[in-house]
């Protein structure tokens, strides 16, 4: 204990002292130890007894949570290996409430609940700023991250944790006058006092944000059960399970109207530069509404040292590295419409974006639209700084009335219908500019007649521009999607896919969803670190999976639909953070990760449910892992030739 105090110190002072001389590399290479021992402090401390706490930072022991009172408790079990880094960082929190059970109890108070979501939320990010600490300490002056700015979130952060640990009494009384006694860190001429003592408030606000998101899809799912069983005819089994969904909606709604008090007392004092809210629209019966539903209100929010950030994702591919064909459309004459088909990864929303900055910057009114408020939001972050007018197609056409511009720019163009399609040509007072995907839209066995290609062209009087690369795709991954899984889609041909990725997909078998939910836990805490996507293919499983994360305390960030369009949903999807996302295959149409994984694989017999499929498997630049408890690999996966993927 007294060598950790020693060296706690002694590396702490050492980064205060970096962060104060501006030395900001320096600065990181000595807070990453820091931070793995102030882990280690605190878990001694809370214990009060030092071999109690060695066990369990040695792995000799390990913290158990039992899922039917939430209560965690010191395993005689080892761990699975030795903690280390970050490790204590998740380890730190799980101490305190094997010692302080009321915290985690179901009868626990608000004030409680609130303090562990607080305590959870400083954990996390303990764990992200170990791992840019990482980045910046190793690879000085070669990260994309402005170190400055990071490190000024970091300083900041550490001196709100620190008087967090003191105002709320967590560590001993001797434990808080010996980190009363560290140096610190100063700002210049920048008054950060106001930035970190509300860091702390933030982190805890957007727990509580999620927490509130996950209860309300609970609710809307156990609802649309519920409107099902009253279609049905009314027997004795039918009015059971309807009261029993009745008192389960009724506990959601309590637990939720107790989160949304504390969101809207956060929200009284929120500074509208720092917080974005996001509405929850409802459409009933085919009724458009531009009005917030105030029953499903969800709210995204970030600080001001996090949108200093680096967005998560990469594009496809940069002007500079665009191939003729890319650049030719860029530069394709601005008085004519124009009509570009691709297949997923070539590049087409790149494109779009590409030639809207392009327009705004010779002075046209432009605006540009993507057909999901996901893709929307994704494409918006991979240009921060674009300032044509970007909408999802339900905000530009039912909130803001559809208004007009000189140019309209339309992205998925496929997934529209033919009266859709040509309210966008009416929108347009000079050209429209349309970019969709070669395969058919899914959205048709929702009962929607969209349009293929080349019925659009027809419509349009245009020629299709065709793109023939495919930038995203990983040829390991090509060779299936093309040949096995989609319908319609061109064969596979090497001299197409540009990405050099060689990294076979992996097909895991397990006994059953609960392995394999496990295993889906482990991966992503492998990753850390990584753009992952945990792509589901309906809305249920999106629910389970996104509790199971909250259960096993893994950060996570999802989108729940309702029904199978993007009105009515809730969602905290923050493409600014690495937190794995979880959608259904549909909702990430046109996004792409580092890594996909496709949980609960149950196969796909039909066209439509292939395709929706095949999105699913394209999302990916890199890696790649279906897992599986069914007793074979089913359709269309069993047709894939093994020496294609990793089966494990």
């Amino acid at each position: 204990m007294e060598q950790i105090k020693e060296d706690l110190q002694h590396v702490y002072n050492l980064s205060v002292e970096s962060f104060n001389k501006k030395e900001y590399s320096a600065f990181f290479r000595n807070i990453r130890p820091g931070i793995e021992y102030l882990s280690q402090f605190l878990i001694y401390d809370f214990f009060g007894n030092e071999d109690e706490a060695e066990d369990l930072i040695n792995g000799d022991t390990s913290i158990s949570k039992n899922r039917e009172d939430n209560s965690y408790s010191i395993s005689s079990y080892p761990a699975n290996f030795k903690p280390t880094g970050r490790v204590f960082c998740e380890l730190f929190p799980k101490a305190y409430f094997c010692k302080h059970r009321d915290v985690t109890s179901k009868y626990a108070t608000e004030e409680k609940k609130r303090f562990k979501r607080g305590l959870d939320s400083c954990s996390a990010e303990m764990c992200r700023y170990y791992s840019i600490a990482s980045e910046m300490g190793s690879h000085a002056g070669r990260s994309s991250m402005d170190v400055e700015v990071q490190a000024r979130g970091c300083a900041a952060f550490f001196m709100g944790f620190l008087d967090y640990i003191s105002s709320n009494r967590i560590a001993s009384k001797s434990a808080i006058v010996f980190l009363g006694k560290f140096d610190k860190f100063v700002f210049g001429d920048v008054d950060n006092t106001s930035d970190y003592q509300n860091q702390i408030d933030n982190l805890i606000k957007e727990a509580e944000e999620k927490d509130a998101a996950l209860l309300t899809a609970q609710k809307m799912q156990l609802e649309a059960e519920q409107g099902k069983l009253l279609a049905e005819q009314r027997t004795t089994e039918v009015e059971l399970r309807n009261k029993e969904l009745e008192d389960q909606i009724k506990q959601l709604q309590e637990l939720l109207d107790s989160q949304t008090v504390i969101v809207d007392a956060h929200n009284e004092n929120a500074d509208e530069n720092d917080v974005e809210d996001i509405e929850a629209i409802t459409v009933t019966d085919g009724e458009s509404s531009g009005e917030t539903n105030k029953e499903y209100v969800t709210i995204s929010s970030s600080h001001n040292f996090r949108r200093l950030l680096q967005g998560a994702n990469d594009w496809d591919v940069t002007e500079e590295t665009m191939d003729d064909d890319q650049l030719d459309l860029i530069e394709y004459t601005d008085d004519k419409s124009m009509l570009v088909a691709g297949c997923a990864g070539s590049g087409k929303s790149v494109i779009a974006m590409h030639k809207a900055e392009q327009l705004h910057k010779k002075g046209k009114d432009v605006i540009l639209i993507a057909y999901t408020r996901s893709l929307s939001r994704f494409m918006r972050n991979g240009k921060a700084d674009s300032t044509f007018r970007f909408f999802h197609h339900y905000l530009w056409k039912y909130k803001l009335k559809m208004p007009k511009a000189d140019y309209i720019i339309v992205d998925e163009i496929q997934d529209f219908t033919k009266d859709e399609i040509q309210e966008f040509i009416d929108a347009a007072r000079k050209h429209f500019l349309f970019f969709g995907d070669t395969a058919q839209s899914i959205y048709r066995q929702y009962g929607k007649q969209t349009m293929t290609i080349a019925q659009i062209g027809t419509m349009t009087g245009l020629n299709t521009l065709q793109l023939f690369n495919n930038y995203r795709l990983p040829r390991p991954v090509a060779k299936i999607t093309q040949d096995y899984v989609g319908v319609d889609v061109q064969e596979y041909k090497e001299k197409v896919y540009q990405n050099k990725e060689t990294e076979l997909p992996h097909f895991i078998h397990f006994d059953n969803e609960q392995k394999q939910i496990e295993a889906l836990l482990r991966l992503v805490k492998d990753n850390l670190g990584r753009n992952i996507g945990i792509l589901l293919p309906n809305n249920p499983e999106v629910i389970r999976i996104s509790q199971e994360f909250k259960d096993n305390d893994v950060e996570c960030e999802f989108k729940y639909n309702k029904g199978e369009n993007d009105f009515d949903y809730v969602d905290n999807l923050d493409f600014n953070t690495m937190l794995p996302k979880i959608l259904t295959y549909h909702s990430a149409k046109g996004l792409q990760f580092d890594m996909v994984i496709l949980p609960l694989y149950n196969g796909a017999s039909d066209d439509e449910s292939r395709k929706a499929l095949y999105v699913a498997m394209t999302r990916t630049m890199h890696s790649l892992y279906v897992l599986y408890s069914t007793q074979t690999l089913l359709p269309p996966l069993d047709r894939v030739p093994t020496h294609l993927y990793l089966k494990e």
